[in-house]
């Protein structure tokens, strides 16, 4: 058997990762690939200090502060998918990891 590579870098490595190792060595490695697929990515710049913006479970607001913690700007943040996660620069769609990570393994 070979070793787990240390570095997984291409669509290639992680199918022939899959093709080489029992599913509970690969599998994590798939599933990492949709973890990793959201995360909080700058929406605007609030046009002033004094507003609030939103905040929630899928929003919140960065302060941008000097050396004296003074708030310099604000910056809305939302919480998604991220267009240049690992996943998509890979090649791979979220429906094609699901699928792999669901096959039923003989």
């Amino acid at each position: 058997m070979k070793r787990f590579p240390k570095h997984l870098n291409s669509k290639n490595d992680y199918l022939n990762i899959k093709k080489d190792f029992q599913e509970e060595i690969w599998k994590p490695a798939f599933q990492e690939l949709l973890d990793a697929k959201d995360g909080w990515l700058m929406e605007s710049k609030l046009a002033s200090l004094k507003e609030t913006g939103i905040t929630d479970a899928k929003r919140k607001v960065i302060d941008v502060r000097d050396e004296q913690d003074v708030v310099l700007e604000k910056y809305q943040y939302v919480y998604k998918e991220d267009p240049n996660c690992r996943l998509f620069r890979l090649g791979f769609s979220v429906e094609e990891v699901q699928k792999i990570l669901n096959e039923k393994i003989n």
